[in-house]
């Protein structure tokens, strides 16, 4: 399963790939968490949840989860949010699932 998280928003409205793993690829914990923050995602969406602040100024952080098992599925989420504003946040799970 491949995870892709872009950035866009922000004053200059650019869009900007910040980080991009195969969940395969990771150690065993560090996917339990990352799947654990996918599932996490799909259960807010499911709700209606938009989550985040809303303003022209503010990044939205998009993430693309493609599963090659499955038949490809692709799903696409939208997150509001402010990465440094809480260090186990789904946002943060998500951005260092390669790196933390």
């Amino acid at each position: 399963m491949r995870v892709k998280v872009e950035r866009t928003g922000g004053f200059a409205g650019l869009e900007t790939l910040v980080a991009l793993y195969d969940i395969a690829d990771l150690p065993a914990g560090r996917a339990e968490r990352v799947r654990e923050a996918l599932d996490a995602l799909a259960a807010a969406q499911d709700r209606g949840d938009e989550g985040g602040d809303i303003g022209a100024d503010l990044f939205v952080y998009r993430i693309t989860v493609q599963d090659e098992r499955g038949g490809g599925e692709t799903r696409v989420y939208e997150v509001r949010e402010d990465p440094t504003a809480d260090d186990s946040s789904v946002l943060d799970v998500l951005l260092n699932g390669a790196s933390g």
